[in-house]
């Protein structure tokens, strides 16, 4: 169903993986929507495998160290993970009194969990 009464095609940011836009929900929250690039993670998951078939060649003593980069920039791909980690700094953030309604000092995003996907609508 829809998600968005509005959705700006428009990119405020942009990264190596994906960027960001501008939205509404249906109900008139303005949020900002991280998508990624279509193909971003199979290209990157065959690029490393490339590279550590050429390692386990030339130099077997790489292998491990690239299986633990690509571990770590796996969790990059998982934007939902992503959130869950956010909703937590948040929470902390608001029980220190430094996020809130009361209290300007930081602005940090409330991520929207439900509406976290792979896909897109």
């Amino acid at each position: 169903g829809e998600v968005f009464s509005s959705f700006d095609e428009t990119p405020i940011g942009a990264a190596s993986i994906g960027q960001v836009h501008r939205a509404k929900l249906l109900d008139g929250t303005k949020v900002v929507v991280k998508v990624m690039y279509e193909s971003v993670e199979r290209i990157f998951r065959g690029d490393v495998r490339t590279i550590k078939m050429f390692a386990q060649v030339a130099q077997p003593v790489h292998v491990p160290p690239l299986e633990e980069i690509e571990k770590q920039f796996m969790t990059e791909f998982d934007y939902k993970k992503e959130g869950e980690q956010l909703a937590k700094v948040r929470e902390n953030l608001c029980k220190a009194g430094l996020v809130g309604d009361d209290s300007k000092q930081f602005a940090v995003p409330k991520p929207y969990l439900d509406l976290s996907t792979k896909k897109f609508w």
